[in-house]
């Protein structure tokens, strides 16, 4: 059986986890528990279920967890990686 520890998200791990005070921090699991509660979902006031959190937060799975490509995927690896390349390049054409 999980724990409560494992199961949920605090205001403490949020905050450390995003950058942000505790007040913001306790903000967005507010928000997060209004979302549960409107599907008819168990809340607990100052903790958020971690998968939830992990989910609604963007790039959390790829900064916490090793991304693995399967195989067929090269070809998205390959675009990303131009993506950011595209994106740093110093001067554009025609701008001096």
């Amino acid at each position: 059986m999980i724990s409560t520890k494992e199961a949920f998200i605090d205001a403490k791990e949020v905050s450390e986890t995003l950058g942000i005070g505790m007040t913001k921090a306790y903000a967005v699991i507010k928000k997060y528990n209004a979302e549960l509660a409107a599907q008819n979902y168990f809340t607990m006031r100052g903790k958020c279920p971690r998968k939830y959190f992990e989910q609604k937060i963007y790039g959390y799975a790829d900064c916490h967890q090793e991304l693995e490509y399967p195989a067929g995927n090269a070809s998205k690896v390959a675009e990303e990686t131009c993506y950011q390349a595209k994106e740093k390049s110093p001067n554009p054409a025609g701008q001096d």
